[in-house]
C-alpha cells in the first residue's frame, strides 16, 4: 500500500519536533555541568560531518533519479531508431545523434554516482571514527557519574535512536518533497506540515474549500494551504 507523501512528511515533522525538544533538554543538561571544550570540538566536527554525509546522500538520490530518467529516454529513442517506424535518413541521423548524446549524459551521471558513493563511504568511515573518539571522550568525562551525566547519556541515546528513525523516514520522501519540507521549516516555526481536520487547516485555523481538501488528499507533491503556505495532510 502506497503511503502518501504528506503523511510521511507529517510523521517526519512530529519526529523533528521531538528531536528539537530533546535537543533543548540536552543543551540545558550540558549547561549545568560545563561540558569540556574537547568534547564540544568533537561534537562540532561530528555535526559538520553528518551534514556533509546527508548532502552526499541527497545528491546521490537525485543523480540516481536523473540517471533513471535518461535511461528511459535513451531506451525510447533506441526503440524508435531500430523499430522500423522511421526510414528518412535525416531523421535516422538525428535519432542516432540523440541516442549518442543521451548515452554520453548517462555515462557522466553513472560516473558521478560512483564518485558520490565513494565519497559517501569515506564520509561514513570518518563519521564512525569521529563518533568513536567522541564516545571515548564521553566515557572518560562520565566517570564522575553525576546525575546530569546520566541524563545526558539517556538523552543522547534517545536522540541517536530518533535520528536513525528520521533518516529512514526521510529516505521514503522524494528529494523534491523533502526540499520543500526543509525550505518551509524555518519559515513556519518548524511546523511546515499542517493537519486538515473538519476541512480546517490546523496550521492557520482557516476553513478550506472542500475541493482543496479533496485535491490535498494523497497529493504528490503535497497540496499547500492558500492562506499559510503549509503542506497539507488530510488524515
Amino acid at each position: 500500500m502506497r503511503v502518501e507523501p504528506a503523511q510521511v512528511l507529517y510523521e517526519l515533522q512530529t519526529l523533528d519536533l521531538r528531536i528539537a525538544a530533546d535537543g533543548a533538554k540536552l543543551e540545558a543538561e550540558r549547561a549545568k555541568i560545563g561540558e569540556p571544550p574537547t568534547i564540544r570540538q568533537v561534537r562540532a566536527s561530528l555535526k559538520s560531518m553528518e551534514g556533509q554525509l546527508a548532502g552526499l546522500q541527497q545528491e546521490t538520490r537525485s543523480t540516481e533519479q536523473e540517471a533513471e530518467s535518461v535511461t528511459a529516454k535513451k531506451s525510447a529513442v533506441h526503440t524508435k531508431l531500430y523499430g522500423g517506424s522511421v526510414s528518412v535518413p535525416r531523421e535516422l541521423a538525428a535519432l542516432e545523434a540523440e541516442e549518442a548524446g543521451l548515452a554520453h549524459t548517462l555515462s557522466r551521471l553513472e560516473d558521478r554516482e560512483l564518485e558520490l558513493m565513494t565519497s559517501a563511504e569515506q564520509a561514513e568511515q570518518s563519521l564512525v571514527a569521529a563518533q568513536q573518539r567522541l564516545d571515548r571522550e564521553l566515557e572518560h568525562w562520565r566517570q564522575q557519574g553525576s546525575e546530569a551525566h546520566e541524563h545526558i547519556a539517556q538523552l543522547e541515546a534517545e536522540l541517536t535512536r530518533m535520528q536513525t528513525e528520521r533518516a529512514a523516514l526521510a529516505a521514503q520522501v522524494s528529494p523534491t518533497n523533502l526540499a520543500a519540507y526543509e525550505r518551509l521549516k524555518p519559515r513556519k516555526a518548524n511546523r511546515p506540515v499542517a493537519l486538515v481536520e473538519k476541512n480546517m487547516c490546523q496550521g492557520c485555523r482557516v476553513d478550506l474549500p472542500s475541493g482543496d481538501v479533496q485535491r490535498a488528499r494523497g497529493a504528490d507533491p503535497p497540496h499547500t494551504c492558500d492562506n499559510c503556505g503549509r503542506l497539507l495532510y488530510v488524515r
